[in-house]
């Protein structure tokens, strides 16, 4: 009799049954949807390629003298790292900021220092590599700023497996005293680099990288260390005129560490 019962009440109550079932049905494709919003993110993994990354720190001649703090030599600092960025993320996005970060020439433990940060920097010329038994160089594109002759951009907007190579140059203005990186014992700085995407996520990866003489930096691409100096026509003549005693005294000499006097 109670079977009869539901069944009667079930059958006169068909359309308010069906209202709750197409409420539930709705409620069900929400939660999932926002759960999915909360799970779907891009995700960059990091490579570094080692044929086109490397830095150099480099005197420039010139000197600055804080009050009370002595005289001490003017440097600089900058590197190039060739990236090979990919989104193994279920969302897609676009490569946004790119920093590198160094731990300062200083006495106390790495634990106890803050790194300094230097963002991307335009640089006026191509990167390029020599190739053996030729007179021709390979050219590596920018990742973010535009490539000579034709002007063009890599697209940085990464699609959900997509990946992108290309240099990031990074330049820090003329600095004093300890602004610049600490060497291991193998001659090589740790870096972090940190990339931003459009959404604000941050990626990071610790590289060792190797640091050349000032020289051998330019044989790769004539303007390395250069855009402060290119963009400021009154410092670039000093620098042209340091940069040639650089070249003609010993490399070890001309890549010694800044000092104060």
């Amino acid at each position: 009799m109670e079977i009869e019962n539901i069944i009667n009440w079930l059958n006169s109550n068909e359309g308010f049954l069906s209202l709750i079932l197409f409420i539930v049905t709705i409620l069900i494709g929400w939660i999932s949807g926002i759960f999915k919003s909360f799970t779907k993110r891009p995700r960059f993994k990091i490579r570094i390629i080692e044929k086109m990354t490397y830095g150099s720190v480099f005197l420039t001649g010139e000197q600055y003298t804080p009050p009370s703090l002595g005289t001490y030599d003017l440097h600089k600092t900058a590197f190039v790292l060739y990236l090979e960025i990919t989104n193994i993320g279920t969302a897609d996005s676009k490569i946004g900021k790119i920093y590198v970060g160094y731990y300062p020439d200083t006495d106390k433990p790495k634990w106890r220092q803050k790194r300094n940060w230097i963002v991307e920097t335009n640089i006026m010329s191509n990167f390029a590599l020599s190739i053996a038994n030729s007179d021709k160089m390979l050219a590596i594109p920018h990742l973010k700023q535009k490539n000579e002759p034709d002007n063009s951009t890599l697209n940085t907007f990464l699609k959900v497996g997509d990946s992108i190579n290309g240099v990031s140059y990074h330049e820090q203005t003329r600095c004093w005293g300890n602004f610049y990186p600490r060497v291991e014992k193998d001659g090589t700085v740790e870096l972090i680099v940190k990339i931003q995407d459009a959404f604000g996520y941050i990626y990071k990866k610790k590289v060792f990288v190797l640091m050349k003489n000032i020289s051998d930096a330019m044989d790769n691409n004539p303007d390395f260390g250069m855009t402060e100096y290119l963009l400021n026509p009154p410092l670039y003549d000093t620098w042209i005129e340091t940069l040639e005693k650089l070249k003609s005294i010993d490399k070890s000499d001309g890549n010694r560490k800044p000092v104060s006097s």
